[in-house]
């Protein structure tokens, strides 16, 4: 692919490259003890040679230290952590949120993990993970916040902590970058038309996503992530990031008509689920039926549209991988021909 002067700045390509390519996943036995996670996020990078590095912590690293009880017990089985025990079903408890403090507990440990990273992967491009404000709320609430706000409950509390959070992740962005992170992947669960109305996104998520973005304006690279269906594209892809990231073999729009309405480099065009059916020819299909669709019209990294489940079949990556990295302009002629 043929890249823009800013992409081959940050990533080095060459013009006649084969495309850049990604893939996340989680470490479920590491994720909770920094020396732990550096060292299996190294070790992920050296087995796939990826073109760069998300940050994989655990999902409720945002909302440990918040006063709640999270239950981790699933993960080593393959299920998720949950939040068991929070003062924030109330909803007058939003005013009493701390402030997180980033030298102490979970976020002191991913900002380590993160160092221990840079240090180990110098030349490396390393995104690091943040939530958006609305989701860690929503963790914190168990899915609460949103009832709330519909019903018009506590509503000055809830700005009150919404505001909070936002200069809370975008204080932790701008650490992570001192860190040597070279943008965040900002993380966002709670753009579904069916979890909020479109005034209540523009009162209660829109303007504090920007707020938590300002920490992250120094970043080279920053990644929005949007996680879900029915997602509001048009509300949100204009924030201040470089990149787009969300289920586009999920849910609307297209790779192609996200690229032309936003103007932004996607990262994208492989169906999640087509790598854990373990289904290398659908995804051979959908990299170059989405780079047909994009060619000449923007930048492409090649990812997943979200993060792939521990328990992947390296196999699977490793098949994909090359493919991608067969696809330098003459590649991609043959396997067009052949597709």
């Amino acid at each position: 692919m043929q890249y823009s002067a800013a992409i081959r700045s940050i990533f080095g390509t060459k013009p006649g490259a084969a495309p850049l390519f990604s893939f996340w996943s989680h470490f479920p036995d590491a994720d909770l003890d920094a020396e732990a996670l550096a060292e299996a996020t190294v070790a992920f990078q050296r087995r796939f040679d990826l073109d760069f590095v998300k940050t994989a912590p655990n999902g409720m690293y945002a909302v440990e230290d918040l006063g709640v009880r999270v239950d981790f017990s699933e993960v080593p089985r393959g299920g998720v952590a949950t939040v068991v025990e929070t003062p924030y079903d109330a909803p007058e408890a939003w005013a009493r949120l701390p402030e997180p403090d980033l030298t102490r507990g979970a976020l002191a440990r991913e900002l380590h993990a993160l160092r221990l990273m840079r240090a180990a992967m110098p030349g490396v491009p390393i995104v690091f993970t943040v939530f958006s404000p609305m989701t860690i709320a929503a963790k914190l609430s168990r899915g609460r916040i949103h009832a709330q706000i519909a019903a018009r409950v506590s509503i000055d509390a809830v700005h009150i902590a919404l505001d909070r959070i936002a200069r809370s992740v975008s204080a932790l962005s701008q650490a992570a970058l001192a860190a040597g992170a070279d943008g965040v992947f900002f993380a966002h669960q709670d753009t579904g038309r069916h979890l909020l109305s479109y005034d209540d996104f523009c009162e209660f998520v829109a303007p504090y996503d920007i707020e938590a973005l300002i920490g992250a304006q120094q970043g080279r690279f920053n990644i929005l992530h949007v996680h879900g269906e029915q997602i509001r594209f048009r509300a949100i892809q204009d924030y201040p990031v470089h990149a787009l990231n969300w289920h586009n073999w999920e849910t609307r729009p297209s790779t192609a008509a996200g690229m032309l309405t936003s103007g932004k480099c996607i990262v994208g065009g492989v169906d999640r689920w087509s790598i854990t059916q373990n289904d290398v020819p659908a995804v051979q299909r959908q990299i170059l039926e989405t780079i047909r669709a994009v060619r000449g019209h923007g930048d492409l990294i090649i990812a997943p549209s979200c993060a792939i489940r521990a328990g992947f079949s390296e196999q699977t990556m490793h098949a994909v991988r090359d493919f991608v990295r067969g696809l330098g302009e003459t590649g991609t002629a043959q396997n067009e021909a052949a597709a």
